[in-house]
């Protein structure tokens, strides 16, 4: 009896964390949807631009059903299907999360964090730093419009050289006008806060 008590139980937690997860990766969606003017977008995950810990627990449950499926054990194939769901859930919500996305609007650094998102009229300045296989940014941007140099942030960005030469358009389009290139190259941008 207590054995069918305990089943219960951890069924009932799996179903909870899979409709959270389904939720999760609803509201992930919705908000990609709601985006307007996307310019720009890319994936930026650990694996090959994946999310790591998602796409390595989708993996083991493939791993897991195909061993299910050849034992041909009913309860275990199900439990295979749920974990299968949640992980579709959790690598779609993980996906849509970590994937940049550059708007006419402004930065978009995670979809779920609003506060995440840097308009182009609060960047003040930015460098760019060239990699192997990226171009590394890093922007400086104030939370507020006044210059008050206590609240400046950093925002820092690495974009692909395949999005690099549209990305330096829409930079000097939209940021252009407003700021100035520096000659020297004695700026800290340690001391600024990273987001």
């Amino acid at each position: 009896m207590v054995n069918s008590e305990i089943d219960i139980i951890l069924w009932l937690v799996l179903g909870l964390f899979t409709l959270g997860a389904a939720l999760l990766a609803t509201f992930s969606l919705i908000n990609v949807v709601r985006l307007r003017n996307v310019r720009l977008s890319w994936k930026t995950g650990k694996l090959g631009g994946y999310p790591l810990f998602s796409t390595l627990f989708m993996v083991t449950v493939f791993v897991a059903a195909g061993a299910a499926i050849y034992r041909g054990a009913t309860s275990e194939i199900v439990l295979a299907g749920i974990y299968g769901w949640l992980g579709f859930c959790w690598f779609t919500s993980s996906f849509l999360a970590t994937k940049r996305y550059i708007t006419d609007h402004g930065i978009v650094k995670n979809v779920n964090e609003p506060s995440q998102t840097v308009a182009w009229h609060q960047i003040r300045d930015f460098v760019e730093t060239e990699q192997e296989t990226y171009t590394h940014y890093i922007f400086i941007y104030n939370i507020d419009k006044s210059d008050n140099n206590d609240q400046f942030i950093r925002l820092e960005l690495d974009v692909p050289h395949y999005k690099k030469e549209p990305f330096k358009k829409l930079i000097s389009h939209k940021l252009g006008r407003r700021i100035r290139c520096y000659v020297k190259d004695d700026i800290n941008i340690q001391q600024f806060k990273q987001l």
